[in-house]
């Protein structure tokens, strides 16, 4: 259940019709250099921010769904009606948790990202700080008690 008593932080799609808040950190926030982020974001990489699922409110919901499958399963996008930002996602292998574009929470900004993935993916010119970690394992992906 959201909790409405802590410190929440806001991301919102470039018009701002689709809102959504979170009431925790995340559970997991890295860098994405897959084929399916970058397409996302039209980047080098994504920024994605995972909370648990009951951590995440959705406060304006005008989006519109991208469903699709692919080596990561099944995936739902929630991406605004109005100009096409995609705000928020679910992915099978995260199961309970919700992906939040971490680039949406421009003007209330997330810790540094801890790790970066899909290396093989991952533009030449991309460098990453050393103090995030290289790849994200089945065993790195948290589990809710």
């Amino acid at each position: 259940m959201f909790n409405e008593g802590t410190m929440t932080r806001k991301a919102q799609c470039c018009c701002g019709a689709c809102v959504v808040e979170v009431s925790s950190e995340p559970a997991l926030h890295g860098v994405c250099n897959c084929n399916n982020c970058k397409k996302r974001t039209g980047s080098a990489f994504g920024i994605s921010a995972y909370f648990w699922a009951e951590d995440v409110r959705v406060v304006s919901d005008n989006t519109a769904i991208y469903a699709l499958s692919n080596d990561h399963g099944k995936q739902e996008r929630h991406f605004c009606r109005n100009c096409g930002t995609t705000l928020y996602w679910q992915v099978e292998i995260f199961a309970g948790m919700t992906g939040v574009a971490g680039g949406c929470f421009a003007e209330d900004p997330l810790p540094d990202p801890t790790f970066y993935a899909m290396l093989d993916n991952k533009c030449a010119w991309v460098s990453f700080s050393e103090q995030m970690k290289a790849g994200l394992k089945p065993e790195d992906i948290p589990t809710k008690n």
